[in-house]
């Protein structure tokens, strides 16, 4: 039984005196609080990928091969085969005279522990002329049956598989004889061969399998030390700890937030490459091993705080596991002391007032029905933000000059991008340049010279990356077509950004290669078509944000490319 599918062929991160710096940091040391894990709302989901998607062959784990009722042959791993669409097979061949009843093979897949099965998909083949193939499911201890090819009337079964049985506890493949009159018994006189198909009255083979797991598991950290958590801290400082996720696919993740903006994103155990995501799948990511990140390892991250303003600052600690489960490990304060000094120093020159009246306290606000948290694509990211500055008791400051900063996501820096005068009336206008996700801040400073702004007001932008992709309408088989594009609006991480190539296939967008880009955002992907000759598919490229790029995921387009000989 061979079923002709695409074939690919791939070549293919104030001021102030310091004493009383001290003093106040000394105080706040003894508040700092340690929390319990906090979990999500719901449970996290991942996707385990076995036998092969696209041209890539995985290893099955998971699946136990079994012989049935006393057959007494195993069914056979060919998912190496998959240029030929080999996969995971089971068949029945007919007996001389008489039948077997529950006689055959199976392949069964048993989620790993701490997880159940909450859909995914099979691409599966299957024929039955004398038997029954079928893909069935243990749920709660009943059989449920996903899909079913019985004789008569099912010579051939190629389609994908929903595995609609949510909180299964075992997904199995099985081709067997189930004791009518006649099945699995060759005719009398002549071998059992229709047409050349071969011997076998049932047959299945599944050639991929993309299988969403859940789990409730929750990473959890011990241990936490480092001279991050010390009363006072300059310059660079570390975080250590034991990160833990004993009931669910592994640590991924850990990330450090300082006021609620991320300094720190990385994964700190690769598991010797196992805990690199290969795609997504149903909008979790795809692993291709039943225990992907480590259930355990050490953290030692380094935080530099020298682009911190000398104070208090808000400290969190997060762990995430491979399946998208957040706990917050660590909550409290974080004192820095980068600038200040033990000489006494003269009286700052404020300058000047900005504005008038000259108001220390004064409030800032926008517009009424502006929206303080906003997303839009990068094409479109230039922004106009309005509203007025007035003194704590709703008196107009005018003639002020207010500023705009941004920080980008993934970075502590600050830096100032637009500025604006108040009217009369208190009213200020900003138009904002074109750029990343980051956290816009309106900040008004009393005096000309100040460092610390008397008046802010926070909006946060999430920005959509921009990719193209240059690609050809017709490629023809063993020949090698050439994909390309380029990411937009810079920032591309010096090791470069993921980029997800992505096939349309079955009704859904199927990951088929992950590669890197260059620094400048420029990549290039390879693929070679040895089947479906008169057949076109549509293609898109997609960004795979990894915590480094201050871009929201997008996707480039589809192009269909249609193939010929």
């Amino acid at each position: 039984m061979t079923i002709t599918r695409p074939s690919l062929q791939l070549s293919a991160s104030s001021r102030g005196s310091a004493l009383a710096l001290l003093v106040v940091s000394a105080l706040l040391a003894l508040a700092w609080v340690l929390l319990a894990p906090i979990s999500t709302a719901s449970a996290g989901e991942w996707v385990q990928r076995s036998c092969s998607v696209g041209t890539e062959y995985i290893f099955p784990e998971g699946w136990e091969s079994k012989d049935v009722g006393g057959y007494n042959q195993t069914p056979g791993d060919n998912c190496e085969r998959f240029y030929n669409g080999g996969g995971l097979r089971v068949d029945i061949a007919p007996m001389e005279s008489g039948y077997l009843t529950l006689a055959g093979q199976m392949w069964s897949y048993k989620p790993p522990a701490g997880s159940t099965i909450a859909g995914g998909s099979l691409a599966v083949d299957m024929t039955a002329r004398e038997g029954i193939a079928l893909i069935g499911a243990k749920v709660k201890g009943e059989t449920m049956i996903l899909a079913k090819c019985e004789s008569p009337g099912c010579p051939n079964y190629s389609r994908d598989v929903s595995i609609t049985a949510v909180g299964a506890s075992e997904i199995y493949e099985q081709a067997a004889c189930f004791g009518k009159a006649a099945v699995c018994r060759a005719p009398e006189g002549e071998p059992f061969d229709h047409e050349g198909d071969g011997m076998f009255s049932a047959e299945a083979e599944i050639s991929s399998a993309q299988i969403l797991l859940s789990t409730n598991a929750i990473p959890t950290a011990s241990g936490l030390g480092g001279t991050l958590l010390n009363s006072t801290v300059a310059g660079k400082a570390t975080l250590s700890f034991t990160a833990t996720d004993s009931a669910g696919p592994g640590v991924y993740q850990v990330r450090v937030k300082v006021n609620g903006e991320q300094v720190l994103v990385e994964t700190p155990n690769l598991n010797e490459g196992k805990c690199v995501a290969t795609g997504t799948s149903e909008g979790a990511r795809a692993f291709n091993y039943t225990q992907p990140c480590p259930t355990e390892t050490p953290v030692q991250a380094e935080i530099n705080t020298a682009g911190l303003a000398d104070g208090t600052h808000a400290l969190t600690v997060e762990l995430e596991d491979a399946a998208g489960d957040v706990a917050t490990v660590y909550t409290g304060t974080l004192t820095t002391l980068n600038h200040a000094t033990t000489t006494v120093l003269a009286p700052v020159e404020r300058g000047p007032c900005n504005g008038s009246p000259c108001e220390e306290a004064s409030k800032l606000s926008t517009t009424a029905g502006e929206a303080k948290t906003f997303t839009r694509s990068f094409g479109h990211s230039t922004a106009t933000l309005t509203g007025r500055l007035t003194s704590a008791t709703g008196a107009p400051i005018k003639g002020a000059q207010v500023k705009l900063l941004q920080k980008i996501v993934g970075s502590a820096a600050t830096s100032t991008v637009a500025t604006a005068t108040t009217s009369p009336t208190g009213a200020w206008k900003i138009k904002v340049p074109a750029g990343p996700s980051r956290l816009l801040q309106v900040a008004y400073y009393s005096h000309t010279l100040d460092t610390t702004p008397a008046a802010t007001l926070n909006v946060h932008e999430s920005v959509q990356g921009t990719v193209s992709m240059h690609a050809p309408r017709k490629a023809h088989l063993g020949r090698a077509v050439v994909f390309s594009g380029q990411l937009a609006g810079g920032y591309v991480p010096a090791g470069g950004e993921s980029i997800q190539m992505e096939i349309l296939y079955g009704g859904r967008w199927r990951t088929i290669e992950v590669l890197p880009t260059n620094s400048k955002g420029r990549w290039t992907y390879r693929y070679v078509f040895t089947l479906g000759a008169g057949t076109s598919y549509l293609f898109r490229a997609a960004t795979v944000p990894n915590g480094g790029y201050p871009f929201a995921s997008t996707h480039t387009k589809p192009v269909r490319v249609t193939v010929e000989r």
